[in-house]
């Protein structure tokens, strides 16, 4: 090819000079040269900047549930059989005890309490026959705020930051999860909170929500705009919330969703000039999964133990004058002119949500070991009002006999205590199974309890004429859990 015989024109045609003749030529010629001076000196169009560190933070990304009866149910139940298709979601996955369904139809509202199985779960209260038919729709509806936040690139004057997220296709605005975007919720301008007014940006206005499709808003996506006065300013970052006292709505499970596997959505930002035109945008992606359900399994417990106290403990207000251990009270050589004062501790732990009850009782009064019918008295008090049932001082040795007071460590409940009612020592019986009589509290909780503790206190002080010899009696102690 010659040069001189080819002229490359502005589309990037070749064409031969020699097949051009006179005026023709020379104008193609003149055409060509203004052409390119215009294209040298017209910048290029550019596609808008992405802006920077851009996100969208969501409050939880837990899917909403989108369930429906499998087959008809029955009114008053609390069970509920799962459909395994035909809705978004088709087992129990991302359903937990606590959660509200909702029946779409009725408004009904239940409370789920535990998850049986893959297709079954039951709820605190009977089903009411209008949920009861085949294919009733039930939702769980899960609501989440959006964080936005980006870093500018320009510096754009009197303009406004847009925010789009992904709208479901149809009925995006009832109320209800849509399968394939956020449900606007009926959301309102107030739930949307601009960014904070820096350099550059001298005043954001109240917040806008357009449903997808409202005015301003094309079909498709939601809309949320803070619109700015200033000359702007680039690399700032700026951050805007959707969602307060109303909430978009999360996604329910999308066509063909794998469990486990994250649905994701589009959420567009953009920065538009005072005309409205998109001068800086970027698209993230959101990612809408089902939360993790964690299962154990805690067995009921209860601990219950006696420990014995050494002399000189001083317990219901008294030094103890023996030693004892977790299965002995060995009160040695009793005294005809002084108590003779023991002590164990007892304790108690239980997960049980009810709590317990401890009991006591005793087999017979103290007996001689050779001959059961010579017994050392149970004490009757100072003013023989003393039973298994009643306390009453007992202060003085003239009142001779066995008994036992409390201390309250950090039991939750005792049935008495030794210095109640400004007493010294307030004592009873110990119930005892000869006499028929029943086992009595002496401490409880209706809750819970970590190690509460009482001390049992023994007292015994005999008369002059108490028959020498060995005595013995079996007392017990039974810890009983509410589960």
């Amino acid at each position: 090819m010659k040069g001189k015989n080819w002229l490359l024109t502005n589309s990037g045609k070749m064409v031969k000079m020699n097949k051009m003749k006179g005026k023709k030529a020379c104008w193609l010629l003149l055409g060509l040269m203004a052409a390119a001076a215009f294209s040298i000196g017209r910048p290029q169009e550019l596609d808008s900047a992405n802006l920077t560190s851009a996100k969208d933070t969501l409050e939880t990304s837990r899917l909403s549930f989108d369930g429906k009866n499998a087959e008809a149910l029955t009114a008053d139940s609390t069970i509920i059989k799962m459909a395994t298709s035909g809705a978004p979601s088709t087992s129990t996955a991302n359903l937990f005890p606590g959660d509200t369904i909702v029946y779409v139809g009725s408004s009904n509202t239940y409370t789920v309490s535990q998850i049986i199985s893959t297709t079954r779960f039951s709820v605190t209260t009977g089903l009411a026959t209008a949920d009861t038919d085949a294919a009733d729709e039930f939702v769980v509806k899960r609501t989440a705020t959006h964080t936005i936040s980006f870093t500018t690139v320009s510096a754009i004057a009197n303009g406004a930051i847009k925010v789009r997220v992904k709208a479901g296709a149809s009925t995006n605005n009832d109320g209800n999860p849509d399968q394939d975007g956020w449900d606007f919720n009926s959301i309102a301008d107030g739930d949307v909170t601009c960014p904070a007014d820096v350099a550059g940006y001298y005043d954001f206005v109240s917040g806008t929500a357009t449903v997808s499709g409202g005015t301003g808003c094309a079909a498709g996506y939601h809309c949320f705009e803070c619109r700015y006065s200033g000359p702007g300013k680039a690399n700032q970052s700026l951050s805007m919330t959707i969602g307060s006292t109303t909430k978009l709505l999360n996604p329910a499970p999308a066509s063909g969703h794998t469990e486990g596997t994250a649905d994701t959505y589009s959420v567009i930002i953009d920065n538009l000039d005072s005309d409205d035109v998109a001068v800086d945008s970027t698209t993230v992606k959101v990612a809408a999964i089902e939360s993790v359900r964690v299962s154990a399994t805690v067995e009921p417990t209860i601990d219950f133990s006696i420990a014995g106290l050494s002399v000189g403990t001083t317990a219901c207000g008294v030094a103890t004058d023996v030693t004892t251990t977790a299965t002995t009270v060995p009160l040695g050589s009793l005294s005809i002119g002084s108590f003779t004062n023991a002590a164990q501790q007892l304790e108690v732990s239980t997960n049980a949500d009810n709590g317990y009850v401890v009991t006591t009782i005793e087999n017979d009064q103290l007996s001689r070991v050779d001959d059961s019918t010579v017994e050392i008295p149970d004490t009757p008090g100072d003013t023989s009002t003393a039973t298994y049932a009643v306390s009453d001082e007992w202060s003085s040795t003239s009142t001779k006999g066995f008994g036992f007071s409390l201390q309250n460590i950090d039991a939750a409940s005792v049935a008495f205590y030794y210095n109640e009612s400004t007493r010294t020592f307030s004592a009873r019986q110990f119930a005892a199974t000869t006499d028929s009589e029943s086992p009595q509290t002496i401490f409880s909780s209706t809750t819970v309890a970590d190690g509460e503790d009482v001390y049992a206190c023994y007292r015994a002080i005999v008369g002059a004429t108490q028959e020498a010899g060995n005595y013995w009696n079996v007392i017990t102690y039974r810890a009983t859990a509410t589960f």
